[in-house]
């Protein structure tokens, strides 16, 4: 740090999730040139930038505050992390909440017609309120810049740190098309609980695919996400009778 104080890094064993929004790029190139699309970059703006607060906001305040998951806000993308384990909270998992948050934050913004690709490691980090720094961050930094669909990847640390503590049962992250990925679809994460919830989620995310499929100016790797996104989707449907039958 020229000129100021040398900071003091101190490396923790955390799980970090690299998230990057699909489509941003495009948003605000046609912004620049003016009309709605303006509004809309304003929009998704203030949705990233408010998407991790008000998640944060909804947790019990018994919770010790380095036990929330961190989080950086750059562009289009999220970063967080979080300990794996805590002294305090023995029955703390980390990777589990982080995965809980991406699954949150992945519906929030399914909901408003964005996909997410991502990478998630677990290892060495130092994350604060301005910078994240060490080998985790880049491992899932370069697993996100390497995927080509719109899936949050884990990597192989991560998957079998998640084996280790979370088994093969839990569905928050699960294999699809020879990854292990998170389940961002995960229903038990939609931020509504009223009757029929996922079913009507579900059904709306139905309805952006296809109009994003049917859109004649997406080129076609654009499409290509959207399809691969429509497989994901019905192959979740299918898994789970609870979304059909709510």
């Amino acid at each position: 740090m020229k000129g100021g104080a040398v900071p003091n890094i101190k490396f923790e064993d955390r799980a970090v999730a690299f998230i990057d929004v699909l489509g941003f790029k495009n948003v605000v190139d046609a912004a620049g040139q003016g009309g709605n699309k303006h509004a809309e970059l304003e929009t998704l703006i203030d949705l990233l930038e408010s998407a991790v607060p008000n998640l944060d906001g909804t947790v019990d305040h018994t919770v010790p505050k380095d036990l929330i998951p961190k989080h950086i806000y750059i562009s289009d993308s999220i970063i967080l992390s979080a300990p794996l384990t805590s002294s305090q909270m023995p029955s703390y998992r980390g990777l589990s909440i982080l995965v809980m948050r991406v699954i949150q934050i992945s519906h929030l913004l399914l909901s408003k017609g964005y996909l997410l690709r991502g990478g998630i490691s677990v290892g060495s980090v130092w994350h604060t309120d301005s910078n994240i720094v060490g080998p985790a961050y880049q491992e899932a930094y370069q697993i996100e810049t390497n995927t080509l669909v719109p899936r949050v990847e884990l990597s192989s640390s991560a998957k079998n740190h998640w084996i280790n503590t979370e088994g093969h049962s839990n569905k928050m992250c699960l294999d699809y098309m020879a990854r292990f990925m998170v389940n961002v679809l995960h229903d038990y994460y939609i931020q509504d609980d009223s009757h029929g919830a996922a079913e009507r989620a579900f059904e709306e995310y139905s309805r952006t695919i296809d109009s994003n499929l049917r859109a004649p100016n997406h080129p076609e790797p654009v499409r290509y996400k959207w399809w691969w996104f429509k497989e994901y989707l019905e192959s979740e449907v299918e898994r789970n009778d609870y979304i059909i039958h709510t």
